[in-house]
């Protein structure tokens, strides 16, 4: 059941579920499938090592992990119909590591009619434990 109606207005805020960034979840999402011999691969995502190569101090998760976050707020506030209807276009501004902890938030910033119902424009973010968005972006949505 979606959260957001037709007569939701600007400045309406809302918040996901928060999410902790485990290395089991790390692993899960970027370690490759299936399991097996070699598993986890090798990748800035599962080795320590291979990411100070690369010239990271630690290993993060992938940003695509905690875009996630964000889908799931948008199905979360507009329905599976989002998937259909909506869209989203994000930018990745500060690293997440094992331990973080996400909360995706979005707020409408505006709203209009359309022959096929209203359509509203969020701007959408996942904030860390320490208050800093990791990802920004805006979100569209659509209720018939």
């Amino acid at each position: 059941m979606a959260i957001i109606t037709r007569d939701t207005q600007e400045g309406c805020a809302f918040s996901g579920k928060l999410k902790e960034i485990t290395e089991e979840r790390v692993y899960a999402f970027s370690g490759g499938f299936p399991k097996g011999p070699g598993w986890p691969r090798k990748n800035i995502h599962t080795d320590l090592e291979f990411a100070r190569k690369c010239g990271l101090p630690a290993r993060n998760a992938s940003g695509s992990m905690f875009e996630s976050y964000l889908t799931a707020l948008m199905i979360d506030l507009f329905g599976e119909d989002w998937l259909k209807h909506g869209k989203m276009q994000v930018v990745f501004i500060r690293m997440v590591s094992i331990g973080d902890t996400l909360l995706p938030k979005a707020v409408v910033r505006s709203r209009r009619l359309e022959d096929s119902g209203m359509r509203f424009v969020l701007e959408i973010w996942c904030e860390n434990q320490h208050g800093d968005n990791v990802v920004v972006g805006t979100g569209t949505g659509l209720v018939p």
